[in-house]
């Protein structure tokens, strides 16, 4: 299974009150790749309900898949810098090696532009240039039937024994790095193991990787996963997501990954400059691989000359940013800003979507007395008004969007989940102060809550909280740090009470893995029953069987509320109409935006009018 933006910092004051008182182009393209491509066979039955879903069981697989010719209006131009606003633009890359990060996306982001996955979304066949059928806007996910092959030309899932055996492409070149001596060189299996490897042995991986057995070379060309257990996220961790579907060559792990001047990669972009706290910009590959057929006449990609990734920690400061055209797109743009940006920038094209990104309060339920006891969990659920921080922090969205996003088939609306769940998201503070003093505390308790200083919805949620929490005698704190300081206190569980992370959810497997042993956040233990639960789901090899065990996990993991989840929110894909072939995708992969900015053109004709 393949699988911030400005909010109004509300006063303190303010937030107690109210707590208290209470339009693309039509132009198409489509990828003509230069060897054929396989699409895989997915294992797992869980991919959004915005397509059919594959029901059947693990089997030696590989399905090829053509390239689709479509038509685009006017031929396109060469040339001109887009400027885009990611979802992690509010802080530094934490390094530039994803092996060295225990925030996979936060370093991901910056890599895509040069480092290439095994696969991604087939935008040109599924998308709005071909069928539609698919509008490649969820988050970190993309359901096997509309996956193709980037790097690789295609992958067969093999059972009896497990193992995925993946294909390269002949002919994708490294583009070298005179900084450390390499010369561009061929992509080959070589490359793929040694990464692999890498991954799967870096400090930052602790268990994840247990059900992977080894990864070795068959050829130049081709190389093999052996599995020591089925895995139901296979394709995300070793085609489009999760670390090892993409290459890190041995040149630049040797030179030191972390630092930006050491990169290399085959994608369409070469980063050229990095500075602290300023951007990263990122070059033209004049040698880059992929190719696009446009009114039947074939185009190198990518079209703009440079792309440059900025860093903006005032959120205030990229709405300015966007409304005077110093920014091309931003999809993650405040659903409350729409009115706004409609008047002061009509031509701006706005595109609503819900996010699959939930934040959540991590609790520390097996090193902080009280929230070792269920009892206290639950009852700060009740103490918690999650439809009134919703409509606060970000105006509309679904109140239930964890551990599986709207849209999937394991996910249960709120009205129809179990009794003890819908009553965990019911704003009820007199049962919530009932609860805390069967649990022992009837004067309530201390605690903390550590939130990211640069991300203004979680320091409203936090805010909101400490006021709604005083009605039960919790007495909170907010600790706002900096990212970085943020993942370290959360990998090394150094947070004594709350810690609110953002995660997406739109893969209904991936959260299954904060339930486990081993994981990152440090919740449960081995042995304990959603541990045991969570692992089990994602050893089943039984697509009906499943999506029914983890429609049932979600309601056991509710119940067992470790996690405090907030809103799914919508959002808003804004962007300028000067971006030619563009209609509002926002990922084909792990964070991944590369396959649509590599087919753009500027129209600057168009931009010039308009007064940019």
């Amino acid at each position: 299974m393949k699988r911030k933006f400005f909010y109004i910092i509300l006063s303190l004051s303010l937030v107690i009150a109210l707590v208290l008182g209470a339009c693309s182009n039509t132009s198409t393209t489509s990828t003509s790749a230069p060897t054929s491509t396989s699409a895989p066979t997915s294992t797992s039955a869980l991919t959004s309900t915005s397509s059919p879903t594959s029901t059947s069981a693990p089997t030696s697989t590989s399905v090829t898949t053509s390239a689709v010719q479509t038509t685009a209006a006017g031929a396109p131009v060469y040339g001109g810098t887009m400027t885009v606003i990611t979802d992690q633009a509010t802080s530094d890359p934490p390094s530039f090696d994803l092996d060295l990060t225990p925030r996979g996306s936060a370093t991901t982001v910056w890599d895509n532009p040069y480092l290439e996955w095994m696969g991604i979304g087939d935008i040109d066949t599924y998308g709005p240039r071909g069928t539609d059928a698919f509008n490649f806007q969820l988050t970190t996910t993309v359901p096997d039937q509309y996956l193709t092959g980037e790097l690789a030309s295609g992958w067969t899932f093999n059972v009896n024994p497990y193992s995925l055996t993946i294909t390269l492409k002949h002919g994708i070149m490294w583009t070298g790095n005179t900084n450390i001596g390499m010369a561009s060189r061929e992509l080959t299996s070589a490359d793929c193991v040694f990464s692999g490897n890498r991954t799967i042995t870096a400090p930052t991986a602790g268990t994840t990787f247990n059900w992977i057995k080894d990864v070795v070379a068959v050829d130049k060309y081709t190389y093999r996963w052996d599995f020591n257990s089925y895995y139901a996220n296979w394709e995300f961790f070793l085609i489009y997501g999760g670390s090892l579907g993409s290459v890190f060559t041995p040149e630049s792990a040797a030179a030191g990954g972390a630092n930006w001047q050491n990169q290399t990669g085959t994608g369409p972009f070469i980063l050229t400059d990095y500075v602290s706290g300023a951007d990263a910009t990122y070059s033209r590959n004049p040698n880059y691989w992929g190719t696009t057929t446009i009114n039947g006449k074939q185009y190198q990609l990518p079209f703009i000359n440079k792309l440059i990734y900025p860093v903006i920690t005032d959120s205030s400061t990229e709405l300015a940013a966007l409304r005077t055209g110093k920014i091309d797109i931003w999809s993650r743009v405040p659903l409350s800003q729409g009115a706004t940006l409609a008047t002061t920038s009509p031509a701006l094209v706005q595109v609503k979507w819900i996010s699959g990104q939930v934040d959540i309060f991590y609790e520390n339920r097996l090193g902080n007395d009280p929230l070792n006891n269920l009892v206290v969990r639950q009852a700060m659920m009740e103490a918690t008004d999650f439809n009134n921080i919703m409509k606060l922090v970000w105006g509309d969205g679904n109140i239930l969007g964890w551990p599986v996003s709207s849209g999937q088939p394991s996910y249960t609306p709120l009205s129809k989940q179990p009794a003890i769940v819908q009553q965990l998201f019911t704003y009820n503070p007199a049962q919530a102060k009932q609860m805390l003093a069967a649990a022992g505390y009837p004067n309530g308790f201390t605690t903390s809550i550590d939130v990211n200083s640069a991300d203004p919805a979680m320091v409203n949620v936090a805010t909101i909280c400490v006021a709604e929490w005083a009605q039960v005698g919790v007495t909170a704190t907010i600790n706002a740090m900096p990212l970085l300081s943020l993942t370290t206190t959360k990998s090394s569980v150094a947070y004594n009470g709350f810690l609110c992370w953002s995660i997406a959810t739109a893969n209904p497997l991936t959260p299954l893995t904060y339930y486990q042993a081993g994981t990152t956040g440090g919740e449960y233990k081995t042995g304990e029953p959603l541990d045991v639960e969570s692992t089990a789901c994602l050893a089943d090899s039984d697509p009906a069987k499943l999506q029914a065990d983890v429609t049932k996990f979600c309601q056991d993991a509710l119940t067992d509320a470790a996690y405090m989840p907030f809103a799914d929110p919508y959002i808003l894909n804004c962007y300028w109409p000067w971006l030619k072939n563009y209609y509002g995708e926002v990922d084909t992969g792990y964070h991944n935006q590369m396959p649509m900015i590599s087919r753009i053109w500027i129209d600057q004709n168009l931009k010039s009018s308009l007064g940019h």
